[in-house]
């Protein structure tokens, strides 16, 4: 068993390995001529094989219409795939790629964030992948009062971003950046993009060491998810 363990373990690398070359080689090709190059592998040469060893009779009419069939249902069955991803792709681009936890707008303390119904309408339109009508406002909460506090706003996207925003990577921070200049604002004044690296770095400073417990325990009940 172990032996013939090894010999399906050396196939399944090696069928890997050349699929692997076969993305990497035809990495750059476009989506039409990488479909048609899927229709050609998957369709069109297991079919010509199929006909070359039958020992049945088809007629020139039955051959045609075969590949007519099989180029149809591989195209139909490519099309949905690709406009599957190319949807998921409009999402991902829409949030700048970013996941949120789902929220229920009637837990949603409008109170405790100062929100008014159009805020809430966005942030749920911003947590389900839509594109917002306008700004969500950070207003003078009863808790903080403080105005356009960004740590506030900063704590606020940490619990509600799967995987939450602390301490990430230059290209991941350069996309909350964008997230948070093109979906908030303050509410006197824009949010200052170039503010945002160093504040976002004094926020995980003080997130590490515990000064944003309680708020984080405030927003999170909040918000309905503690």
């Amino acid at each position: 068993m172990e032996r013939l363990a090894e010999i399906f373990a050396s196939w399944l690398y090696q069928s890997r390995r050349e699929l692997k070359l076969l993305w990497l080689r035809h990495g750059a090709l476009t989506t039409n001529r990488l479909s048609i190059l899927v229709i050609c592998i998957f369709g069109i040469m297991p079919l010509t094989f199929y006909f070359l060893i039958s020992r049945n009779s088809y007629s020139i009419a039955q051959i045609i219409a075969s590949y007519i069939f099989v180029s149809l249902l591989f195209s139909l069955s490519l099309l949905l795939v690709i406009t599957w991803f190319k949807s998921e792709e409009l999402f991902k681009n829409n949030v700048q790629g970013f996941s949120f936890l789902p929220l229920s707008p009637s837990r949603i303390d409008t109170v405790f964030f100062g929100f008014d119904s159009n805020d809430v309408e966005n942030l749920l339109r911003l947590v389900n992948g839509l594109p917002t009508e306008q700004k969500i406002v950070i207003r003078e909460t009863p808790k903080n009062k403080q105005s356009g506090n960004i740590r506030f706003l900063f704590t606020f996207l940490d619990l509600i971003v799967r995987g939450g925003i602390f301490r990430m990577d230059t290209k991941p921070k350069e996309a909350l950046n964008m997230l948070i200049s093109e979906r908030f604002t303050f509410q006197n004044t824009e949010i200052n993009p170039s503010t945002l690296p160093s504040s976002y770095s004094k926020w995980c400073s003080a997130t590490h060491e515990g000064n944003y417990d309680d708020v984080r325990k405030d927003i999170s009940k909040a918000l309905g998810i503690s």
